[in-house]
């Protein structure tokens, strides 16, 4: 017989049967915990609480099955929004049609905003990225419960233990680079004024509130007393639906670029990419192209956070040379290899775009016809 997961109103856990095991991880960390239940070939839950936070993982033969949050960071509009799979438009239209009682994914795909098929692999991303945050949390305590314990859910996936372990510490590794920028003390954070607060809710909303018209990332985590890594999450999601900016202050040592072969390098890749993006502009008969390289951007600041951190585009998707080319003078060896390496990425994915565009019929002419531009940024 399987063991329901059912609350007693007088405990504090959320099953009545005994754990079979608890964890600090400041003792043991998470990794440790699921890759011997992994190897082990055990079935049961394991939870997850540290403070108000919550989540819970269900695991069949040593394999996750389900996983659920307590976190509006990680519900599955958010997920969608930050796989790309919805737009923001499509986030707030679905919320605005969500009654009690719906399902969310039920409302996305009456509206046409995705098949059947497209939510399934959307729940399973969900249920993917609340597993891999888990091995991002620095403390807290683990409980495992052993036995045939069923998610309250019709959904239940298959899905690799060992993989999304190792996942998790990879993305673990990029939320500590980008907690290493929000510690920079010339980096603050500010609303943008774009975003509506009754449009956010959880942490994101305490979050926004506390931010206000300027603050660092240090004096928000003190204000709301929340764990450093959610308040990184919730940040990270600001971000994307256009609600806070990162602003880097000036540095009064900055060289000035114009007179330097890194402003030129600079200015030769900032050209180059608006001529790629006008081109997809044109071809796309609007200016997405702009909210397209904005989410590329973001990925690639993930990797280069001393060159990007905090850095936007202009209005109209144009990138600033002078700024760029005064960031990498200040990174710490290597700023023009950073630069283009950085600067690289982002004409990759606009060239993979060109050559796949459905309404350009020759993109290897195109490409051709910006050899003098791609030839003075390689330079």
């Amino acid at each position: 017989m399987p063991l329901e997961a059912q609350r007693d109103p007088d405990a504090t856990l959320p099953l009545v049967a005994r754990p079979s095991l608890e964890v600090d991880l400041t003792v043991l960390p998470a990794a440790s915990v699921l890759s011997a239940i992994h190897e082990a070939k055990r079935s049961g839950l394991v939870l997850y609480r540290h403070r108000q936070l919550e989540k819970q993982i269900y695991i069949d033969g040593g394999e996750v099955v389900f996983a659920s949050s307590n976190q509006s960071v990680d519900r599955l509009g958010e997920c969608l929004l930050r796989s790309g799979a919805i737009t923001l438009a499509d986030l707030r239209e679905a919320e605005s049609a969500f009654q009690p009682g719906d399902r969310f994914g039920r409302v996305l795909v009456d509206r046409g905003v995705l098949t059947p098929r497209e939510l399934w692999n959307g729940v399973r991303s969900q249920v993917e990225e609340i597993v891999r945050s888990l091995f991002a949390v620095p403390s807290g305590r683990l409980w495992f419960w052993e036995g045939d314990i069923r998610p309250d859910n019709v959904v239940r996936l298959s899905l690799e233990t060992a993989r999304l372990i190792a996942e998790g510490q990879q993305r673990s590794v990029e939320l500590r680079r980008f907690l290493t920028v929000l510690d920079d003390p010339r980096v603050q954070l500010s609303q943008t004024g774009a975003a509506q607060p009754p449009s956010l809710a959880g942490n994101e909303r305490a979050i926004y509130a506390a931010i206000g018209a300027g603050s660092p990332f240090s004096g928000v985590v003190a204000q709301l007393a929340i764990d450093r890594e959610s308040a990184a999450r919730s940040i990270q999601l600001l971000r994307l639906v256009g609600a806070v900016k990162l602003m880097r202050l000036p540095d009064a040592a900055a060289k000035p670029p114009q007179d330097t072969a890194l402003g030129a390098r600079a200015e030769a890749f900032t050209k180059l990419i608006a001529a790629m993006t006008d081109a997809l502009a044109r071809a796309d008969g609007d200016r997405s192209v702009d909210a397209r390289l904005a989410r590329e951007l973001h990925d690639v600041a993930a990797r280069f956070p001393a060159l990007l951190a905090g850095f936007e585009l202009s209005e109209g998707g144009a990138l600033d040379a002078q700024d760029l080319a005064e960031r990498a003078a200040h990174v710490p060896e290597g700023g023009e290899d950073a630069l283009a390496a950085a600067l690289g990425e982002l004409v990759t994915y606009l060239e993979f775009e060109l050559m796949n565009h459905p309404q350009i019929g020759d993109s290897a002419a195109l490409l051709a016809g910006l050899g003098v531009l791609r030839r003075a940024a390689s330079a």
